[in-house]
């Protein structure tokens, strides 16, 4: 039989999670390549035992080499990259059969959530197999340079598919990977010191570490490319969040910084979050509450964005919000309706009905 879609990772003592993504492939993927590169555990042997076809690569600091040999190995027509701690939804037959009849593709961006918790966004992991495609950069490792080259040369494009693909591994303190990716980091900067992602995982791998200085200079550093950067790309107010949150943490109040953001990438919901809090903590709290309500109309279930953001920025937690600051501001009526949705919206039901009692009976009496 033909081979039409070989799926491949790489591994190092995966044993956790390689059951479970391997299984989730069952029924997607033609074929399972798992590059090992110097697994101690029995991540190899629970791979085999799925039926996937292991291959060993000696580990050299570099991601893209470890990749390029999964792809080496692999037979199908289509190439889906993933790792361990990924899993694939289930997918009706005739859905995955639809997402390889498109002739003129030559990649396709699948819904990604990278974390449990927060919304989805479009990720390229599935591309043709083709020599010209290659993975490049030892960290934060891309394929993109080569799929945009074989689009423009071939009059080829790239599309978006129903494949779905869940990340479980960032559930949880990153600690054990710290250590790993401070050098990995500063390698692939020096390569592509203009690149804001880089800056970003810096900055947040020094504040795991609680090297608070280094992260806010790393995030500084991206907050000063995101100015010069035109257009603006996907990443380019990942910086100005988290450099954000530091300072807030810090008692500060960052609203320049975020204003800064926001004008850059409105849709960045998390800025907007972050300047709804700081002016309720400011006293504005007509101003919040409308912000906070135009939030909670947003569905996290459904939200598609070029950004993911915790959940918990949406629905009852932000109507909620919006119900305090109008409540806070004398507008008894809208934090009763906010109330209201918030009650409706699930989470702390009880609480929010006390509330919009008391919202309701401060209206009342005018």
């Amino acid at each position: 039989m033909a081979t039409l879609l070989s799926a491949t990772l790489i591994a190092r003592n995966e044993e956790r999670f390689i059951g479970d993504c391997l299984r989730s492939l069952a029924g997607v993927a033609d074929e399972i390549i798992v590059v090992d590169t110097g697994s101690t555990d029995r991540t190899p042997q629970i791979a085999a035992a799925l039926g996937a076809r292991v291959f060993h690569f000696p580990w050299r600091d570099d991601f893209s080499a470890a990749r390029n040999h999964a792809i080496d190995h692999a037979r199908g027509d289509w190439i889906l990259y993933i790792d361990a701690d990924e899993r694939v939804r289930p997918i009706d037959p005739a859905a995955l059969a639809a997402i390889f009849a498109e002739p003129a593709a030559v990649a396709l961006r699948v819904r990604f959530y990278p974390r449990t918790g927060h919304t989805a966004y479009p990720e390229y992991r599935l591309f043709r197999r083709d020599p010209r495609i290659r993975f490049t950069g030892v960290v934060h490792e891309t394929m993109l340079p080569g799929v945009r080259r074989v689009a423009a040369a071939d009059g080829m494009h790239i599309g978006q598919c129903a494949l779905t693909i869940d990340h479980v591994g960032y559930d949880g303190p990153q600690l054990h990977k710290s250590g790993r990716y401070l050098a990995l980091l500063a390698a692939q900067l020096k390569a592509a010191p203009a690149r804001i992602y880089l800056w970003w995982h810096l900055g947040a791998v020094h504040h795991e570490l609680g090297h608070l200085d280094e992260a806010e200079a790393a995030w500084r550093c991206g907050v000063a490319l995101a100015r010069e950067a035109d257009p603006p790309r996907s990443d380019a107010t990942l910086c100005h969040c988290d450099l954000a949150r530091l300072l807030i943490a810090r008692g500060e109040t960052p609203l320049a910084l975020i204003e800064e953001g926001l004008a850059i990438a409105p849709g960045n919901h998390t800025l907007r979050g972050l300047r709804a809090t700081l002016l309720a903590g400011l006293g504005e709290y007509k101003t919040a509450a409308a912000l906070f309500a135009e939030l909670a109309a947003i569905d996290p279930e459904t939200l598609l964005s070029e950004w993911s953001f915790d959940k918990r920025l949406f629905g009852a937690p932000a109507w909620a919000a919006a119900a305090d600051c109008a409540f806070r501001a004398g507008d008894y009526s809208a934090a009763a309706l906010y109330y209201a949705h918030a009650e409706r919206s699930g989470g702390a039901a009880l609480e929010y009905r006390v509330k919009r009692a008391a919202a309701e009976h401060r209206a009342a009496a005018g």
